[in-house]
């Protein structure tokens, strides 16, 4: 038996496998007011979303980043001092542009942690460019921020500032620094602004929080993998605010490598500005001595001996104090590398010309600079500070060797001259003593004039370097926005919005079909099982439990006609004494009334039939007939009345008689075993052409599996939206196991265009007498109302 129901299965996935595309279109389609429903839903939606989103710009720039120093020779002075020519990585760059410094650097030069309002309708809308005033927050106090504001001015020289959360407010006067609860800030009239407005709204943020806030929405990228040029992109809301944040963000990057850039020229102009100050008095003291020496002793010239000899001894001692200033530099040097302080100047290489150790102060000074930009905007335990404070440390150990080496080579050279002014000096006792005292005045005033003119020419060196000095960058597109914001797409919104009213529906009606446990369509019952169906009866809304007359042409009456002459062939050659035998699987389904209409049809034919109530527990039929229920079944069974006495004409038709249930018993299930059932029966087939047994339903008792053994064919009814899919299921059981003689099934209760959308529709033509009286009448607004609901 399982063998033989698993292969009915796969037949009936077999024959389920071919889709029918107008069924389903006809579902989705009688569900019409919820796709104009979920339309207009989303349509709706989808403008109310873009009235009132706030569009989205686009600000873009780009900008070269040099990477070479061309055009400029080795010997050129200037790269004494310029520490910054190697080449530039441009990964580091693109970080640099990223960084939370420059951007909290544009935040305060622009005021954008400042946003002024005015009133709507239904939201407030941002000025930027056409804002009156300008609001400049020096210091504001924490509990400041994410407030709103109003703003008010009495007068042109004033303002009232308002806490609209607290009702606090102050008054201030325009263009003047404020010191108040609120902290310290300045409400400045922008130039050109005529008149002043009642009242602007304005909003104070975080600065910290909104420099996150726009490096989330600030894209950097390389243009080509072997470009150096960078696209710096913004979004927003504004787009004069995105082109000024753009903007200034690439002058506070220019500003910021300058600054970095000059940070040696600087400091070796400090120093040369100390030194020179110190050899200025001096030498103004050696000039005075050479004057009143002259005018003591009336000297006017000196031997061209004393000329050599002072010569000689003007070249040694400039090389002298050439080697003491690299020395002094040195020494600078040593301190910087082993102070701990990061507040410590950078060191003046003022006369080094080694390339290692001006490479080496390059790199601590990149490291160190770094650091700080790092420390500045991350905790102190970030793990990205470990490896740049050691290769800080390894960079100071490399300087603090070369350094070495170069102070013991200038020492040298210092011993050296030292050496060669003792040999000039001993030289001195062959020339007169005047001479001599005066040559000694004489080389003093040389060595310092010398050194004097020596620190003059590097002052001007390093003023050049400095006012020389350009970022290595340039702008080759400042930044621009588009005409047309680039969020939210009006076209891509309502086409979502469109297919959203059309999708959603469309899952709304699929999720239902699937979580819909109900027979609603004949392939329900095709596809669980392979019980051949006899017949389909409608619903009409106008119940008669008799629609059987003898002139209807009811689609319900010509229904029941079809069943009558398909049962026909289910008894086949059998001519009279016929039982049918009608049951289903719980109760309301339509079992009496299809017994009833039934062999109402039957006796129409001529056929001479006899209804039993044989749902002894909730009997129908004879309600449905307007019949006494006094004497019947149970009282024959029971042994209190003969056959005779229970058949009851109908009075609807001389053909049709009814067996009424009688009196309920309590145990009907133990007197259908009896054999006066069987008697019964008997008596019936001689006596009536048809038979029909109306039983209880087989889900709830047996009354119809015993039954099953006196009958000739089986009908059970299932009922469109009542029968659970899981009975037909059971139905199928039933039919492999063959408890119940040729058994059928017949829908019953079919709803035309039913609450799931699957219904039929029967049309009739004029032309050959057919109509449907209850199609015809014209419809009440209740039932159009009711009908329109169950399309949901």
């Amino acid at each position: 038996m399982k063998t033989e129901k698993h292969s009915a299965n796969e037949d009936n996935s077999v024959i389920n496998a071919d889709i029918d595309i107008n069924e389903i279109l006809a579902k989705y389609q009688y569900h019409w007011p919820l796709f104009i429903i979920g339309l207009i839903l989303s349509l709706s939606a989808a403008f109310l979303y873009l009235r009132y989103t706030k569009p989205i710009y686009q600000s873009s720039a780009t900008l070269l980043i040099k990477d070479e120093k061309k055009g400029m020779s080795s010997d050129d002075i200037l790269t004494q001092i310029d520490f910054f020519g190697d080449s530039k990585v441009v990964e580091n760059e693109l970080e640099v542009l990223q960084s939370k410094t420059l951007m909290r650097a544009v935040v305060s030069r622009l005021c954008l942690n400042v946003d002024f309002q005015t009133e709507g309708r239904v939201i407030d809308f941002e000025i930027y460019d056409k804002r009156p005033v300008n609001f400049i927050s020096v210091e504001m106090n924490k509990h400041t921020y994410d407030h709103q504001f109003q703003i008010k001015f009495p007068d042109s020289s004033h303002y009232l500032l308002k806490n609209t959360d607290n009702g606090r407010m102050i008054k201030g006067s325009l263009n003047q620094l404020q010191n108040n609860e609120f902290g310290v800030y300045k409400i400045e009239r922008r130039l050109g602004v005529i008149k002043l407005p009642d009242s602007l709204n304005l909003i104070i943020k975080n600065p910290l929080r909104v420099t996150d806030d726009y490096l989330s929405k600030l894209a950097v990228t390389v243009v080509g993998k072997q470009s150096t040029v960078l696209s710096l992109s913004i979004q927003g809301t504004i787009p004069q605010r995105c082109s000024d944040i753009i903007n200034t963000l690439i002058a506070v990057y220019n500003e910021a490598a300058l600054a970095d850039k000059n940070r040696t020229t600087q400091s070796t102009t400090r120093f040369i500005d100390e030194r020179l100050a110190l050899i200025s008095g001096e030498l103004n003291n050696v000039e005075k001595e050479v004057e009143l020496f002259k005018s003591d002793r009336g000297l006017t010239d000196i031997s061209g001996e004393a000329e050599l000899y002072l010569e000689n001894v003007k070249n040694n001692d400039a090389q002298l104090s050439t080697v003491n200033l690299q020395l002094g530099a040195i020494r600078d040097i040593e301190r910087y590398i082993n102070s701990n302080s990061i507040h410590e100047k950078l060191p003046s290489t003022f006369g080094i010309n080694d390339p290692v150790l001006l490479g080496q102060i390059t790199q601590l000074s990149e490291l160190q600079l770094k650091r700080d930009q790092l420390q500045a905007t991350t905790q102190s335990n970030n793990p990205l500070l470990e490896p740049i404070n050691k290769q800080i440390e390894t960079t100071r150990g490399g300087i603090r060797t070369n350094v070495q080496n170069i102070s013991t080579t200038l020492q040298n050279t210092k011993d050296e001259l030292n050496r060669n002014n003792l040999q000039y000096e001993s030289s001195i006792k062959k020339i007169p003593g005047q001479e001599r005292q005066f040559i000694s005045i004489k080389r003093q005033q040389s060595i310092k004039e010398a050194l004097y003119l020596y620190l003059l020419q590097k002052k001007e060196e390093a003023a050049l370097s400095y006012a020389a000095t350009v970022a290595d960058s340039r702008v080759i597109d400042a930044a621009y926005s588009s005409n047309y914001p680039i969020k939210p797409r009006k076209f891509l919104i309502y086409l979502i919005a469109l297919a959203a009213g059309i999708i959603l529906p469309i899952g709304y009606i699929y999720i239902k079909d699937i979580l819909n446990n109900r027979v609603i369509k004949l392939a329900d019952i095709t596809k669980h099982t392979k019980v051949p169906v006899l017949g389909e009866i409608i619903y009409d809304e106008d119940f008669n439990p008799l629609e059987i007359q003898t002139h209807s042409r009811k689609a319900i009456a010509e229904q029941i006609r079809a069943i009558r002459t398909n049962l026909q062939f289910v008894h086949a050659k059998q001519s009279g004494g016929r039982v049918t035998l009608f049951t289903s699987s719980i109760s309301g389904e339509g079992k009496s009334f299809v017994a009833s209409n039934i062999g109402a049809a039957l006796a129409l034919s001529g056929r001479k039939t006899v209804i039993l109530e044989l749902d002894m527990r909730k009997p129908k039929i004879s309600k449905y007939l307007l019949l006494t229920n006094k004497i019947g079944l149970s009282n024959y069974l029971i042994g209190k009345v003969g056959i005779e006495d229970i058949i009851l004409p109908s009075g609807l038709n001389p053909n049709l008689f009814v067996v009424s249930s009688g009196p309920i018993p309590p145990n009907p299930s133990e007197l259908l075993i009896q054999d006066d059932i069987e008697v019964l029966i008997d008596y019936l087939r001689k006596n009536f052409d048809e038979i029909l047994i109306d039983t209880p339903p087989i889900g709830l008792v047996t009354d119809a599996q015993i039954l099953s053994r006196i009958t000739d064919a089986t009908i059970y009814i299932v009922r469109h939206g009542v029968t659970l899919k899981k009975h037909i299921e059971q139905i199928d059981e039933l039919y492999q196991l063959g408890n119940f003689p040729k058994l059928n099934i017949i829908l019953n209760g079919i709803q035309l265009q039913g609450t799931y959308g699957y219904g039929y529709v029967y049309e009739y033509s004029q032309d050959y007498g057919y109509y449907s009286d209850s199609t015809d009448k014209k419809r009440s607004l209740k039932s159009l109302i009711k009908n329109l609901f169950k399309r949901f």
